[in-house]
């Protein structure tokens, strides 16, 4: 916010009754984001007034349709590789989508990206997504969502908690002189507290960060994640993506937003 607002940014307050009176008077509507609390924040589909331009903010790797497809007012989404944008238009594909709602314009970022990344650092960026099927559910019309009490005994709390507490990970900083950074999804941060995390391994939060995602990827030398595709930004920036997926059948199978798609 502070950023946006010295670059000049005319900035409204989430769920205030100024946001959504310009929301209600709006005739489009661009976001990074596809929920329901952007896409439909009065829950009436706004009337179908409204045009909703998505602009993704990753790479659809995976098979989305089924969370796509319930989306009444999107007129335009971004892509930025050849085969995420076939696999979003191609005729008897999953998705209610044709070449008339669908751009390939890569993403201007990505150029950013590119243009100040390093390559020597000893950084080890450990960057796993989320799961919807541990979440508790959501609490007003945001993101906000009821703490999981439960959440530490999952599948997911207990891998990543071993993965951070490991002793060979913390030989990496000790002996090899590494950083490690852990940078888990937005959607977990409310839970960081319970994992504990070692005093050798740096936090990143979305919410109160001074660092953006990009230097995060510009200054690592690899990733460990395990669906995200945050694992395209260091393909592209040809770094090491090391891939944790102890879950892979669950996530796929309900556990998680999407299916299997056109990316293995």
């Amino acid at each position: 916010w502070a950023r946006l607002e010295l670059e000049g940014f005319n900035l409204i307050d989430f769920g205030t009754e100024s946001f959504e009176y310009h929301l209600r008077k709006s005739s489009k509507i661009i976001s990074s984001h596809l929920d329901k609390y952007i896409n439909n924040y009065f829950g009436d589909e706004y009337e179908y007034s409204k045009d909703f331009i998505f602009l993704q903010h990753g790479v659809t790797k995976d098979n989305l349709s089924a969370w796509f497809n319930t989306k009444k007012n999107l007129q335009c989404i971004i892509t930025s590789t050849k085969p995420e944008y076939q696999s979003l238009v191609e005729n008897n594909g999953p998705y209610k989508l044709t070449e008339k709602d669908v751009v390939l314009t890569g993403f201007p970022r990505h150029d950013e990206l590119l243009a100040n990344n390093i390559f020597d650092n000893k950084v080890v960026l450990i960057m796993p997504t989320w799961r919807q099927g541990i979440m508790g559910n959501v609490i007003g019309n945001g993101n906000t969502r009821v703490i999981n009490e439960g959440f530490m005994e999952t599948n997911y709390a207990k891998h990543w908690y071993n993965l951070l507490h490991s002793q060979r990970l913390e030989k990496l900083v000790e002996k090899y002189d590494y950083k490690i950074i852990f940078a888990p999804h937005a959607n977990i941060e409310p839970y960081i507290a319970m994992f504990d995390v070692p005093c050798h391994i740096d936090i990143w939060q979305a919410r109160t960060a001074t660092t953006s995602m990009q230097q995060l990827f510009q200054q690592a030398k690899l990733m460990i994640t395990d669906y995200s595709s945050v694992a395209f930004e260091m393909g592209l920036l040809s770094k090491t993506v090391i891939y944790y997926q102890f879950d892979r059948d669950e996530a796929f199978s309900g556990g998680h937003t999407y299916q299997q798609g056109y990316f293995s």
